[in-house]
């Protein structure tokens, strides 16, 4: 074998090897992604288990998601905790109007399994619209508090408009959120461990691919550290 074939193969082995261990190649980026989902599952689950704070928390994550989506510089507890402590006050008035409105429903289901049978699958029916309805208006109101600045009535405001003038969108989150929360009630038991690891996180994070071209198109596609001040 001459000197130039070993040469070409050489350098052919080299080029593979080079790609293989890239950490800018597709495998590595994924992974990357992947960590860093599962840091941020674990913080929101953490600052989640109060009650009372998961509406900072679940903000929280959103910031953070916003610098993945956009692949800009991210440091997830730095950020997360940051945005936890900026958005608190906000985000927990939002969530406990939420909550309420949750306990509320809760008695509603409870009440209506001891109706008939018509008139408990018209009121099923009714629940599950309202669910829906806060259910897309909390898939909007958190990436904005996340995003921009504003008072709570603003964000309010704004995330009915949007979750109403991108109501195919907000399906879509919302279709992903139950697809995810059905599959988490089949197979509780065995699915603990994702939960724990990525249950939160990785299911939001497909949702910020939804909601993210909107946010684009609303402040030019900026940089994620600035929030614009919205006024109604």
């Amino acid at each position: 074998m001459s000197d130039e074939s070993r040469n070409g193969r050489s350098g052919q082995s080299q080029s593979t090897m080079t790609k293989v261990f890239d950490q800018d190649n597709m495998f590595f980026r994924f992974m990357g992604v992947v960590f860093d989902l599962i840091q941020l599952n674990l913080l929101t689950l953490l600052c989640c288990l109060p009650i009372v704070t998961a509406g900072a928390s679940l903000t929280a994550m959103h910031t953070v998601l916003w610098r993945m989506i956009r692949h800009e510089e991210t440091y997830i507890s730095r950020q997360f905790f940051a945005s936890f402590k900026q958005n608190f006050k906000q985000a927990t008035a939002v969530w406990a109007v939420l909550l309420l409105a949750i306990a509320v429903m809760a008695v509603d289901v409870f009440v209506t399994l001891q109706m008939p049978a018509g008139q408990r699958r018209i009121m099923f029916a009714f629940l599950a619209f309202v669910g829906v309805l806060f259910v897309g208006f909390a898939q909007w109101y958190f990436p904005m508090l996340s995003r921009y600045e504003n008072t709570v009535g603003g964000h309010a405001k704004n995330a009915a408009s949007l979750a109403i003038g991108c109501f195919p969108r907000t399906l879509c989150e919302i279709v992903i959120l139950v697809a995810f929360a059905l599959a988490y009630m089949q197979w509780f038991v065995y699915v603990i461990p994702f939960i724990i690891i990525l249950g939160i996180a990785l299911p939001e994070y497909c949702c910020a691919w939804l909601y993210n071209p909107v946010f684009q198109r609303l402040d030019g596609d900026v940089d994620a550290n600035y929030r614009p001040i919205r006024r109604d």
